[in-house]
């Protein structure tokens, strides 16, 4: 099989650029805490320190409720994250990260930079800028037949 997937195959490309990311990614990443690129993802969403509802995180992440909630209950149990409820409105539980959470955000964030510039370096800024737009674009798009 060829090492560079034929653009023909819009497929196998996608899918080739995902495993690319998901391994670059977890790379030095993945530990005895968070063993899981879900993981990480709830971390990356709690980057602000602001607390998040589980309903947005869920939609940001586009898992279903119970998924998040598993993953979340890990996170806590690991100390990562707490729940709160939210002190304006008593029915939503807001999760923050904990101390030892944004310590792992920290390394998050140092991983994604250096992924960023390695798209940087192979492709130039201003494309890899235009690739990582179109991405983004692509993800909000809705699914044929849906």
């Amino acid at each position: 099989m060829p090492t560079t997937a034929s653009v023909e195959s819009v497929s196998e490309v996608l899918f080739r650029v995902g495993r690319w990311w998901t391994d670059a990614f977890s790379t030095g990443l993945l530990d005895a805490e968070v063993n899981s690129i879900e993981g990480w993802r709830v971390l990356g969403a709690l980057r602000g320190g602001d607390g998040v509802t589980m309903s947005d995180i869920a939609t940001a992440m586009a898992v279903a409720p119970p998924t998040l909630t598993r993953i979340v209950d890990k996170l806590v149990d690991g100390g990562l994250v707490v729940r709160r409820v939210d002190a304006t409105d008593r029915r939503r539980v807001l999760v923050y990260p904990s101390a030892k959470g944004k310590a792992k955000v920290r390394k998050l964030i140092r991983q994604e930079a250096s992924l960023r510039s390695a798209l940087d370096d192979e492709f130039g800024e201003d494309t890899a800028a235009q690739l990582l737009g179109i991405l983004a674009r692509m993800s909000d798009l809705p699914v044929p037949g849906r």
